[in-house]
Parts: C-alpha cells; sequence; structure tokens
C-alpha cells in the first residue's frame, strides 16, 4: 500500500484546518473588542452625560453585566469546531462535495486505520488519488469577513487613542469612575483643595471627615486654577436633612482662594462646594468635644513653715503660697494630647517649656526637673497652658494661673519701762512683746551707750533663740531685768535700748524687726530717788483719776 499517494491531499486538508481556525479566533476576538468598546461607550455617555453618582454607575454597570454577558456569550460561539482532526476536516469536504465517504476511508486506510482487504484499500487510495485533482478543498471557505472585522477594531483602537491624546483626564476620569471612586470629570475650573481650619480635606477619600471642636468656628477655604468663578457656591445638611447654601467670593482676584466662615459650630453637618463648573464630592464635618485640662497645683512651704496650713493641694488654676516655698503643676486631660507647653511669667522673665508625661496615669503630665522650676518661689508667678490634640483641637482658650506669693511680714517689738533714770549698777525691769506671722527666731536686746561726746558704744544681749525645728513661736511677751553693771556706765551717760526680733526666712538678718526704742538715763542716788518719788506721785494721781470716773465724782449734778 504507497503512503505518498495522498500526502498533498492531506496537506490541503492541513491548510483549510488551520485557515478555518484563524477565521473563528478572528471573529470571536473582533466579537469581543465590539461588544466591550460598545458597551464601555453607552457607560461614558449615560455618566458623563448623567453625572452619575457612585450608587448609579454601580447599578448602571450591573444591569450592563447580563447584556454584556449575552454578547460575549455570542462571540465566544464563533469558536466552536475549534482544533478539529484531519478526520473532521475531511469530513467536511466530503459534505461539500458530495462524495460518499471515500476521501475519509482513503485517509483511514492509509494511516492504517480501518480494516478490509488489501486489494479493497488500494483500489479505494488509488481512486482518491485520482480525484483529489477534482476536489477543490477550499470550495466553501469564506475569510473576507474578516478583514473588515480587523479593520473596524483598527479604527476602535485609533478612535480610543485619538480621545486619550485629546482629553486623557477625561479618559483616566472616565475608567477610575467604574471603580466606583468620587472621581469628577475634568472641568474648566478646578478645585485643587479644601481646607477647614486649615486642616486639608482629602478629596480622593470624602466619606473621611474633618473633626472640628464643639462650639469652634468654621473657615473653610477653596482653592480654584483654571478658570477662576467670580464667587463660589455651597450647599449645607445638617444631620436633620435640613440644608442652606450661601455663596462666598474670592479673597482677591488673582489667588484663586475662596473663604467661607461659621462664627460657631453646634452640630455636624455635609457640605457641597460649586466653583464654577466644578463640584466637589459630597464632603462632611464632625463635631467633637474640645479637649479638657485639669491643672493639680500643690505646694511645699519652707521649713520654717512647714506646721503652717497655709498652702495645699488644689484642682483650680490659682494658689497663694508662702514665700520660699517649692509648687509642683500636674496637668491632667480627658483624651491623648500632645505635650502640653507651658508658659511662666515671673516678673519681666519669661520661659516656656513641654511638660514630662508622668509614668503612673495615662494623659498626665508633670513640669519636670530639667525644665522651668517652680522652686523657691519669691514673687508671684503667672503661667498659660497650652495643649493640642490629635485633631490638632485645643481648649477653648488657654489655661491661665496665678501662683501668688503671701508675704512673711517683718517681726513686731516693743518695749516699755517704768523708771528711766537709774543707777549704774542697777537691773531695770523692761517689759518686752514681740511677734511674728510665722515664726520668731531670736529676741536680742541692743544697746547704744552714748559717753560725753565720744561716739555711741553698741553691745547685744541675748534674750531668746528659737530652733527651726521646734512647733512655732508666733508671740512672746514677758519682763527680763537688764543688767547695766558689765558696762561700767557713769552718771550722765545715757543708754537706748532697742529689741530686735528676726524670723526664720533665709534672709531674716536683713529683714529684722525693731522696737522703738526706749532711754535710760544713768544718775545717782538723788537724782534716782527723786524720779522715783516723781513716779509715784503720778502714779497716784493716775489712781485718783481713775477711782473718780469709776465712782463718778466730779460730774454735774
Amino acid at each position: 500500500m504507497s503512503t505518498t499517494k495522498l500526502g498533498s491531499l492531506k496537506t490541503q486538508l492541513n491548510r483549510l484546518r488551520n485557515a478555518r481556525d484563524r477565521v473563528r479566533l478572528g471573529l470571536a476576538l473582533t466579537s469581543i473588542i465590539f461588544w466591550i468598546a460598545g458597551t464601555l461607550v453607552i457607560w461614558f455617555a449615560l455618566d458623563f452625560g448623567l453625572k452619575l453618582s457612585p450608587l448609579h454607575r454601580g447599578l448602571m454597570m450591573l444591569v450592563s453585566v447580563p447584556v454584556l454577558t449575552y454578547g460575549l456569550g455570542k462571540a465566544v460561539t464563533a469558536l466552536r469546531g475549534w482544533g478539529a482532526s484531519l478526520i473532521d476536516t475531511a469530513i467536511s469536504v466530503e459534505h461539500t462535495h458530495g462524495i460518499d465517504g471515500d476521501l475519509v476511508a482513503a485517509i483511514q486506510f492509509e494511516q492504517g486505520q480501518a480494516i478490509g482487504s488489501t486489494e479493497l484499500q488500494a483500489a479505494v487510495v488509488d481512486y482518491v488519488a485520482d480525484l483529489k485533482d477534482e476536489i477543490d478543498i477550499f470550495e466553501g471557505f469564506d475569510s473576507r469577513r474578516l478583514p473588515s472585522r480587523y479593520a473596524m477594531v483598527g479604527v476602535i483602537a485609533l478612535l480610543f487613542a485619538t480621545s486619550y491624546a485629546l482629553a486623557p483626564r477625561h479618559v483616566s476620569a472616565f475608567f477610575e469612575r467604574l471603580t466606583l471612586a468620587s472621581v469628577n470629570y475634568p472641568t474648566k475650573t478646578l478645585i485643587t483643595s479644601i481646607l477647614v481650619n486649615g486642616q486639608e480635606v482629602d478629596l480622593s477619600d470624602p466619606s473621611k471627615p474633618i473633626p472640628v471642636g464643639y462650639g469652634s468656628g468654621l473657615e473653610l477655604t477653596v482653592t480654584c486654577q483654571g478658570l477662576l468663578p467670580k464667587a463660589c457656591h455651597i450647599k449645607l445638611e445638617d444631620e436633620k436633612g435640613e440644608s442652606t447654601s450661601a455663596t462666598f467670593a474670592a479673597k482677591d482676584d488673582e489667588s484663586g482662594e475662596y473663604v467661607y466662615s461659621i462664627p460657631r459650630l453646634i452640630q455636624p453637618i455635609q457640605y457641597q462646594v460649586f466653583a464654577g463648573d466644578a463640584v466637589s464630592p459630597v464632603l462632611s464635618i464632625e463635631i467633637i468635644t474640645l479637649p479638657a485640662l485639669k491643672v493639680e497645683l500643690a505646694a511645699t512651704p519652707p521649713d520654717y513653715a512647714k506646721n503652717i496650713k497655709l498652702a495645699s493641694n488644689a484642682s483650680s488654676t490659682h494658689m497663694a503660697v508662702l514665700a520660699g516655698s517649692d509648687v509642683s503643676l500636674k496637668v491632667v486631660a480627658d483624651r491623648e494630647l500632645e505635650a502640653p507647653e507651658l508658659t511662666l511669667l515671673r516678673g519681666a522673665t519669661q520661659s516656656v517649656s513641654k511638660l514630662a508625661p508622668a509614668s503612673e496615669m495615662e494623659n498626665t503630665w508633670r513640669l519636670g526637673g530639667q525644665q522651668a522650676s517652680l522652686d523657691n518661689i519669691q514673687e508671684t508667678v503667672t503661667y498659660q497652658l497650652n495643649a493640642v490634640d490629635k485633631y490638632g483641637l485645643s481648649p477653648a482658650s488657654p489655661i491661665r494661673g496665678t501662683i501668688r506669693v503671701v508675704p512673711d511680714r517683718i517681726p513686731s517689738a516693743s518695749l516699755q519701762t517704768i523708771h528711766h533714770i537709774v543707777l549704774a549698777t542697777a537691773s531695770p525691769v523692761v517689759r518686752y512683746r514681740a511677734s511674728d506671722d510665722f515664726g520668731l527666731a531670736s529676741l536680742v536686746f541692743q544697746l547704744k551707750i552714748h559717753h560725753g561726746q565720744t561716739a555711741p558704744r553698741i553691745v547685744e544681749v541675748p534674750l531668746k533663740n528659737f530652733a527651726a525645728n521646734q512647733p512655732p513661736q508666733t508671740s512672746l511677751e514677758g519682763e527680763f531685768a537688764l543688767e547695766l553693771s558689765p558696762w561700767a556706765l557713769e552718771v550722765g551717760d545715757r543708754v537706748e535700748v532697742t529689741l530686735r526680733a528676726t524670723d526664720f526666712r533665709n534672709n531674716a538678718d536683713e529683714m529684722a524687726g525693731h522696737s522703738d526704742p526706749i532711754t535710760l538715763e544713768i544718775g545717782d542716788e538723788s537724782t534716782v530717788l527723786a524720779a522715783i518719788a516723781e513716779a509715784d506721785k503720778q502714779s497716784e494721781q493716775m489712781l485718783s483719776e481713775l477711782i473718780q470716773q469709776q465712782l463718778g465724782l466730779g460730774e454735774t449734778q
């Protein structure tokens, strides 16, 4: 049996099979392109013409899915018969030419796939080999539609390329909008940015609200490019669905900035900005409470006044403390904040520092030791606290307060004596009284001795000393016999006696209190006796006058 008689016939059959596969593939691909291109054109026309919202775009695409699925299914049916075998191709040729199975049988006989006598197989093969020149294998095959369809695909690609070249932003915006993104088609006017109280709005994510503090003012700054309109229009809607609108003009003719403000905002709103032919997405503002700060002041008085209950822990912003006290400051917030900033003003000196976070509690800050200090306060201090939370919000007003210094008054002292003329060796009795608002440290008599024309001699006689760690002695009075014999006084000398009282301040020596001086004159015995008699006479007269006042004697009836 010959194996070469049908070689040329099988070659033609293979060519026919490949040509049919190419046509089927071409028809399927072009049909798919036609359906997709047509759907995109319809989507663009509806979306651009009606300015569909994301919801409506989603519904539009959802409705188009069955139609598009049907069209793509029809396109895929063009692939029916794809990858047919050589026998299947031969069968289709037999049907076209009305050959009763001889072609298929000859191919099978030649391939050894059929059973029969050798003479019959050879006769069939020879018959078909003689017949091959009379058979047009490609009869009934039509591929003329394919070039025109390819041309249409080229036209579609050219139109798309032209559209992208002439309006790239429109094309990009269209495909972004197919993802249901809130993107607008390009306009003559372009809204480049919107600021809410200085915070930029993310126009690509309009669902993210901008926080504004309750009762705070609202300043909306819209920046535009391109064809600048004379004014912008805004539409606002509150949480109850009530809407209002307003028009606001540009700051100037060239900046492209338009500012709209509300003095006080107390409820969340949604808004949309219209600038020329540009429209922003629907944006929202949420209302949150302003951060609240609580200041806690605590004072540690100086050692000499540790038992004085003048200053204690406080939650107010003002405090009165004793001079020399150490003050601690703690700030507690109701939310997470950046480190509060503390400004201290002492006289003409101002210092600014950040508070340090406290380890024992969240949202608590203290004045650290390395920062501006409130130790050993000697003068009134005013302070101001500023803080910002993660939303950029601050308290309605800075926290201000005063740490007032209560002055430690100078001790007071007084002296009295009955006899002012005494002997040089006498010990006159002096009655003294001293007091201080927080505690006495020492009492000392100062004696200024005048002798003739020489400069006075000054000596001191200690009276009392008190330790700082003892309970404070705020007042003291008594009598003291002041010995004059150690000073070798003579008749005619004059002694001025002053009581000096000091307290426990660090600068107590500089701020000591002094009594008014009393004067003692040194005389002989006769002078002293005369002075005593005169004093007794005066005392008797004063006593008599007192008795008369008590009995009512000498009054006119």
